[in-house]
């Protein structure tokens, strides 16, 4: 309960510092100037001032209060609001919500009754400053738990949550459909980009690619890091390919990444890995730098290969080998990818 609420809830017109004090239950001279200073400034108190004040240089107050009942005046301010703000008679059954945040709501007023074109969404703080003057209201958690309770929310007002992880990506052409490569490492994004935008080649492994997205390491695999980046995209249909180094962090990664954005149809690159894995008996192969000497349970992943491949795949990382994505270089691409 807050502070205008339980003043709601006292009986008389009037009311002295001492009841106040027992009203709040504070002690302090600097906790009890607090709260009145907020009710008489939020209009539910006003100081008889022929009452003399406390005597407190530091915490000066007067010695009684009238209690107004200023809310009738605040309902019928509230009954005037674009019909979109009063859905469920939320703000009239909470005045003190919309006391709170008189200024936004009068300014998001203005916004609804000026027609304003809410066909294209925006960014959230794009709208937030287009509608507040002020990019960072929307994200007023109150605020925005209030404007729900009148059906009032990134739909209606058509605005988007930016991608936690703003990663980057290369799709030469949007189309509704679209198989995209998210790479773990910055080196072989940029190549693949390069292929893609100045040789305009986009078919890898028999794989048509319409697009390449650098996760960014671990990034990638965040709590639904992708599935934002999905609905800010805004296709019908995506199919995600991931391929990144071969070593436990690697693979670790991509099952993290199948578990925290499960709304997205991910699946493993095979033939790239499988690539790699050739190349990797023609050359040294290093040790990965994980010394945690804990492996997980890959099964899923393994049955993904090939029987030769997959010898090979468990083999190294039974010895905690890294065969890095540079491993296939801008070389090989430039030979190979059509």
């Amino acid at each position: 309960m807050n502070i205008q609420e339980k003043l709601k809830r006292y009986k008389k017109k009037t009311i002295t510092l001492d009841e106040l004090k027992t009203l709040y239950k504070v002690n302090e001279a600097s906790d009890l100037y607090t709260i009145v200073q907020a009710l008489v400034e939020s209009e539910n108190l006003n100081p008889v001032k022929n009452s003399g004040m406390n005597g407190n240089r530091n915490y000066p107050l007067y010695i009684k209060y009238r209690i107004i009942d200023n809310y009738k005046a605040v309902i019928q301010e509230i009954s005037i609001l674009n019909p979109k703000l009063q859905e469920k008679g939320y703000l009239k059954s909470h005045p003190d919500k919309y006391i709170k945040y008189r200024e936004a709501f009068q300014l998001l007023n203005l916004y609804l009754f000026q027609n304003n074109d809410l066909s294209v969404p925006i960014s959230k703080k794009e709208r937030s400053f287009e509608i507040f003057h002020e990019e960072k209201m929307l994200e007023d958690s109150e605020f925005l738990n209030i404007l729900s309770k009148i059906n009032l929310n990134y739909k209606s007002l058509a605005f988007y949550e930016t991608p936690e992880y703003c990663f980057h990506d290369y799709i030469p052409f949007k189309k509704d459909a679209m198989n995209i490569l998210i790479l773990e490492n910055k080196d072989i994004w940029f190549n693949l980009r390069r292929m893609m935008f100045e040789n305009k080649s986009s078919v890898l492994f028999k794989t048509k690619i319409d697009g390449v997205l650098y996760g960014e390491g671990k990034k990638i695999a965040g709590v639904d890091a992708l599935n934002q980046y999905s609905t800010f995209l805004n296709c019908n249909d995506i199919e995600y390919l991931y391929w990144g180094d071969i070593d436990r962090e690697g693979l670790n990664i991509y099952c993290s990444l199948l578990k925290n954005s499960s709304a997205c149809n991910i699946s493993l690159f095979v033939p790239a890995y499988e690539k790699m894995l050739e190349l990797s008996t023609q050359q040294q192969i290093p040790y990965s730098k994980d010394k945690r000497n804990i492996m997980s349970d890959y099964s899923d992943i393994f049955s993904l290969f090939s029987p030769e491949y997959r010898i090979i795949l468990e083999k190294s990382l039974a010895e905690n080998k890294r065969i890095p994505q540079e491993i296939i270089n801008y070389k090989w691409l430039k030979e190979n990818m059509e």
